[in-house]
């Protein structure tokens, strides 16, 4: 990608490189911000960072071709009696996301101004390398920088999630990504349409934090226990629905029968506009009433074989949203497991909707690529893969068994 007012390299200069500016903006974009505040210490390199920044951010537009702007620009000393003035004027205005470079100890000072007197959130700020060296263990351990993120110099990422902070390797930001894909939907199938990037950043970290409190119950996520002794590589938890094969019930009959837990009203209306979004019909949208969600764990050894949705009473669509490492998705036919088959990449914050023609179809997941994820997701590692169901169930616990369903 080629950043507005950035030369292939600036180091000569002080200013940070094309990769980590790129990187920067790509973690913006996956906040899904368009006003942001900018911060800097007052030595040359985090001058020329924000200088550089704020040019390339007048410069680009977001998804909706809006010119993106920068509230305010703020600078802070190394050292001072107090940082409340410049703590209130980097958070007064009403900006969707701060930006902060500082490769000083200002930052150790700043920072607990900004905790202690404002509105400022660790979670909602994107920073230029250097401040992570800021941030010494006990720093963390406070758990007050939680949701912090921030890039190296060669485009890496980091990010402090429980009081650590954690690396990953440079990874091709979104910001380029996007250029790559195209955001329209896409109908592999009859009825199966695939839509890339449907979910944006703040939507998936907020799916991610939910995801994170349902696996602990009531009903745990678990390795489900196959009728032939086995049990799946993918670690699942359900709403709504307790699915075993090959029925649903209301508890979670194969642990200690704790009930399991409802699924949100907002969580239905997400799968409503998956529906709408991905045929392009509001009718079909307002139809749709899911009334269960299998939420699905993948680490970078889990498989999901070649199957079929159809314990199921009803013949709604599914709703599949992807978050974290990218998969290959392997969508078939409805008469076998074998070919005639697509393969497709399903990224983070991609949406699939099967219905119509293809509910039936089998599908699976051969392959998850480990490292593809966004660390600011919230996620170390490993894919979520949520899929909401209309079961046209009532009552209690129905369902009965069919052979060779799953």
């Amino acid at each position: 990608m080629s950043v507005p007012g950035q030369c292939e390299n600036s180091e000569d200069d002080g200013g940070p490189g094309r990769r980590e500016l790129a990187a920067v903006i790509g973690l913006l974009e996956r906040l899904d911000a368009r006003l942001v505040a900018v911060g800097h210490g007052r030595d040359l390199r985090s001058r020329r960072a924000a200088e550089r920044f704020s040019e390339a951010w007048r410069a680009s537009r977001d998804r909706d071709g809006v010119h993106r702007e920068v509230a305010t620009t703020v600078d802070w000393p190394a050292q001072a009696a107090s940082w409340l003035k410049p703590a209130r004027r980097f958070t007064d205005a009403a900006a969707d996301a701060w930006v902060v470079a500082d490769a000083t100890p200002g930052w150790a000072g700043m920072s607990k101004r900004l905790l202690a007197s404002t509105r400022w959130e660790a979670a909602r700020t994107v920073a230029f390398s250097g401040l992570d060296r800021q941030l010494s263990g006990a720093v963390l351990e406070r758990g007050e920088f939680d949701g912090l993120v921030g890039v190296d110099a060669d485009g890496g990422l980091w990010f402090v999630e429980h009081g650590n902070l954690i690396r990953h390797e440079p990874t091709t930001p979104r910001s380029e990504m996007e250029l790559e894909i195209n955001r329209e939907p896409v109908e592999v199938a009859p009825g199966a349409v695939h839509v890339p990037g449907w979910l944006n950043g703040e939507e998936q970290r907020k799916l991610v934090a939910a995801c994170r409190e349902w696996a602990r119950g009531p009903a745990p996520m678990r390795h489900t226990k196959l009728p032939n002794g086995g049990e799946m590589s993918v670690q699942t938890v359900c709403l709504g629905w307790h699915w075993t094969p090959y029925r649903y019930t209301r508890e979670a009959i194969d642990q200690d029968g704790a009930p399991v837990a409802p699924m949100p009203t907002w969580l239905a209306d997400l799968g409503r506009a998956a529906v709408g979004d991905a045929y392009g019909n509001a009718e079909a949208a307002t139809g749709y009433s899911p009334d269960a969600t299998l939420i699905n764990f993948y680490d970078e050894e889990a498989r999901l074989g070649m199957h079929q949705d159809k314990d199921e009473r009803c013949g709604a669509p599914v709703v599949s949203l992807s978050i974290g490492d990218t998969c290959i998705f392997r969508f078939g036919n409805t008469e076998s497991r074998g070919r005639p088959y697509t393969d497709i990449e399903l990224r983070s914050g991609d949406l699939f909707v099967f219905g119509g023609p293809s509910r039936f179809a089998f599908h699976g997941v051969p392959k998850v690529l480990p490292g593809t994820a966004d660390p600011a997701l919230g996620l170390q590692g490993g894919r979520l893969n949520l899929t909401l169901r209309e079961t046209g169930l009532s009552g209690e616990a129905v369902g009965e068994p069919e052979i060779g369903a799953r």
